[in-house]
């Protein structure tokens, strides 16, 4: 059981300081806590386009007569594959190096900056791929559990996770925790 394990042959990263710069300026802002790195061609300007689930409209969903949530399937047939340029917000930036770091050793979709708000989880889910965090901010009570597996993923390094389990994350802290989160689709040579 090894759910998660380091990567270490990718550039470390003070991610925090640009991406505070980036909002401050207003340049860009975070749409359903998340904000998209990469997009699809022709949504270059686009940094929301790949925000939430690729699958279910959330910004649709509603209760029906017994409070259960019921979630309508997304109308486009957008895949992870297709999110092969950088948003244009993040030309010049350090994600633009990031960006170009990890596309030189992995095939990937959606890389995605994510926010965990104080007090909160995600749901228990499985993903259709693997996934690299890159922990830009976190602190002591905000942990990632895989299956049976609880971890804390410590901040600036790069860690592969297997999401193709059952997992969730916990932010049990006062503060926001931040993790730059990529979708693998392929991994060139060896990773590790």
């Amino acid at each position: 059981m090894n759910n998660f394990s380091i990567i270490d042959n990718l550039p470390i990263y003070e991610l925090m300081d640009e991406l505070n710069k980036l909002l401050a300026q207003s340049i860009i802002k975070f749409e359903l806590n998340q904000i998209c790195i990469n997009t699809v061609p022709g949504q270059e300007d686009n940094y929301s386009f790949g925000v939430g689930s690729l699958y279910y409209d959330w910004s649709n969903s509603l209760r029906d007569k017994t409070r259960d949530i019921v979630i309508s399937k997304r109308t486009d047939d957008v895949k992870e594959v297709d999110f092969t340029v950088l948003c244009s917000q993040f030309k010049n930036t350090l994600f633009e190096d990031v960006f170009n770091q990890v596309t030189s050793r992995y095939k990937i979709g959606r890389m995605r900056i994510m926010e965990l708000t104080p007090k909160s989880c995600l749901t228990w889910h499985v993903d259709d791929t693997i996934r690299i965090h890159y922990p830009m901010k976190t602190q002591p009570g905000c942990i990632m559990v895989i299956e049976d597996e609880v971890k804390f993923l410590e901040q600036n390094k790069w860690w592969h996770t297997n999401t193709l389990l059952h997992h969730s994350a916990f932010n049990g802290s006062m503060e926001s925790r931040y993790h730059l989160v990529t979708a693998v689709l392929e991994e060139y040579g060896n990773s590790n």
